[in-house]
């Protein structure tokens, strides 16, 4: 039965990156699909207890009880968007160098200004931030992810609020790249006194090189942290 459940989820993993579907949507669909085979360990439990092996009753209810803890933990990160204070994947991404993301299901296009919601957060660059952020935003150009205007006309060379696809939080910093390996600190965060109760929306480049009459200034790119409260609040 272990094999089959273990197939099933193979075969369940592969369609779904055939499907191309977005991480997030990814994540909701196994965490859902999770509960069963999980669930099926109860019985595996309870067979162990009636023929008296109690000791690998005690270790599989052990990890019954593991397994449960982190479908709670992420039905409440990827259903509810809430991050709770007992979640030891903070502790995991603090001793692991795994790059964390956010937003993978927002466009990377700009946005119109008026979808833009949230709470800014203050942002305390580093002084080579100005470098890492060009470079940041070249090699998305070069990629494809983020699309600019031509100086032809007047205007700013990319749209405002043109979401930076690749960041990630940690330990008050924030970290932006070109991919997921691809990282650097650029910001310290100016944290809230309800900083555990926010959710980061997104990180949207602002200003940049731009045209007015027939004069083109060079103005450095800024960076907005927006975010929401686990009520789902966007003021």
């Amino acid at each position: 039965m272990e094999a089959l459940l273990t197939l099933i989820f193979s075969n369940i993993s592969k369609f779904l990156n055939y499907l191309n579907i977005n991480p997030r949507l990814q994540n909701k669909i196994f965490t859902v699909v999770s509960v069963f085979p999980t669930l099926y360990i109860l019985r595996i439990v309870k067979g162990y207890f009636q023929n008296g092996n109690h000791l690998r009753g005690i270790i599989y209810l052990l990890i019954f009880i593991v397994l449960m803890y982190f479908i709670v933990v992420n039905f409440l990160y990827y259903f509810k968007e809430r991050k709770v204070k007992w979640d030891v994947t903070n502790l995991i991404e603090d001793i692991v160098p795994e790059d964390t993301t956010f937003g993978g299901s927002v466009p990377t296009n700009s946005l119109e200004t008026s979808s833009i919601k949230g709470q800014k957060i203050k942002l305390n660059l580093s002084e080579d931030s100005d470098i890492i952020i060009e470079e940041v935003v070249d090699k998305l150009v070069t990629t494809g992810e983020i699309k600019l205007n031509s100086l032809e006309q007047e205007g700013y060379l990319l749209d405002k609020y043109t979401l930076i696809p690749y960041y990630k939080i940690r330990k008050e910093t924030l970290w932006i790249g070109s991919s997921y390996k691809d990282m650097k600190p650029v910001a310290s965060i100016v944290q809230l006194d309800d900083r555990d109760e926010l959710i980061p929306l997104g990180v949207f480049l602002i200003g940049g090189p731009y045209r007015e009459g027939p004069i083109t200034y060079k103005e450095p790119f800024r960076l907005q942290l927006r975010v929401k409260d686990r009520e789902g609040r966007v003021s």
